[in-house]
């Protein structure tokens, strides 16, 4: 990777060509999940309200969005501003989903949500009354997480100025947004971009999206978990298992981690937050024994590397972008993670594509989504 090709900075592109994003619209964003939903008022980056709540196990469609209906009347409401004075509403969802029509199909982690017009029901309710009575439509706009975070970080964040780039986010799952020419690639159903789902390892294990050895598969915090447990039920982990037992006994949650490396328990596991003989087991507990020297976690980690930077190489040589950005909690294990990942990079690209690509990390953190969200309104109003 050339360390002569800087990540440029410049204005945004169309429309909104001040630096100073205090003269951008305001605009509402959703970020949707299946552990969260939050909803905020924004202008540009800045988030001048924000909502939190956790989506909770009911999640059909007919009980969650009236909630997030109410959420966003709460962010309205905090940020001091009515309906009247927004610009648009962008909605980050998990895919799959076809932007264009605004329709959400069936994501694996929201049970009930099979063909929901999710663009079509924010509209008709957040319709404004005119003055001369007729209903008029706020606009609204759907994406999937990925590709809002993607672009989130190509309009504020530090894909800034890079019309050719990748948002690759390693988290619960592994998901992707491609921009090419300042466009989001949507492809022909409006599914594209689901780099999680490359196969790295044509032998491997099959994905929850039925595939085989997907990237996803390999290399997310949910593979790392379950790495860990394979491990541990195998006989393999005794050190990390001891490791993992003194990290319960020594805080208040055993499991006191953040919901993007959350894992189901491993084999054996008896529901006890008592029982210690298998123990609840998350990426990141496997991140900390790693960092203590645990051979074992050490090895899973770095396979997970590996694994990435297969998926790195594939996306230099198909889309030969001029950034790769990197999110998700995953990423936060930082070197261990990254090192190996880079090597790979390092030995399998060509050398033309390599030399004009920048590999970095996110910067919009835990508001990517967010912002993400509210950027779907500040591009489409201008490409469309």
């Amino acid at each position: 990777m050339s360390e002569e090709t800087p990540v440029m900075r410049a204005p945004l592109a169309g429309a909104l060509t001040n630096n100073d994003t205090q003269n951008l619209p305001v605009v509402i964003g959703v970020d949707l999940g299946g552990t969260q939903f939050r909803t905020a008022v924004l202008r540009g980056a800045e988030l001048i309200s924000r909502v939190a709540q956790h989506t909770g196990e009911d999640t059909a469609p007919e009980h969650l969005i009236p909630r997030i209906f109410n959420a966003i009347q709460q962010a309205l409401d905090e940020a001091r501003t009515t309906l009247e004075q927004v610009a648009g509403i962008g909605i980050a969802t998990p895919g799959p989903l076809d932007h264009r029509t605004g329709i959400v199909y069936d994501p694996p982690n929201m049970p009930g949500w099979d063909r929901v017009p999710l663009r079509d029901i924010f509209e008709q309710h957040f319709s404004l009354a005119s003055k001369e009575g007729n209903a008029a439509q706020l606009r609204v706009f759907v994406e999937n997480d990925a590709n809002a975070a993607g672009l989130g970080e190509y309009l504020f964040g530090i894909g800034r100025g890079c019309s050719n780039m990748v948002y690759l986010t390693i988290s619960t799952g592994i998901g992707g947004g491609v921009i090419v020419d300042g466009k989001i690639v949507e492809g022909a159903s409006g599914t594209a971009g689901e780099l999680g789902h490359m196969t790295i390892d044509r032998n491997g294990g099959r994905c929850r999206c039925g595939n085989y050895g997907c990237l996803e598969y390999l290399a997310s915090g949910t593979a790392i978990a379950r790495y860990a447990n394979e491990a541990i039920a195998a006989g393999q982990g005794v050190e990390l298992l001891e490791f993992i037992r003194a990290l319960q006994q020594h805080t208040q949650e055993g499991n006191e981690l953040e919901p993007s490396t959350h894992e189901a328990p491993g084999p054996g596991h008896t529901g006890s937050s008592s029982d210690l003989e298998v123990p609840y087991i998350t990426a990141r507990i496997v991140s900390q024994a790693a960092q203590a020297g645990i051979p074992v976690a050490r090895a899973i980690i770095t396979n997970a590397a590996e694994a990435i930077g297969v998926g790195l190489v594939n996306i230099i040589h198909i889309f030969n972008p001029q950034v790769i950005i990197l999110g998700g909690g995953v990423t936060q294990m930082g070197p261990m993670l990254m090192e190996p990942a880079l090597r790979i990079v390092q030995e399998r690209t060509m050398k033309v594509p390599l030399d004009a690509v920048r590999i970095v990390l996110a910067e919009l953190g835990g508001n990517a989504g967010l912002v993400g969200a509210g950027a779907l309104v500040y591009h489409y109003t201008q490409t469309q």
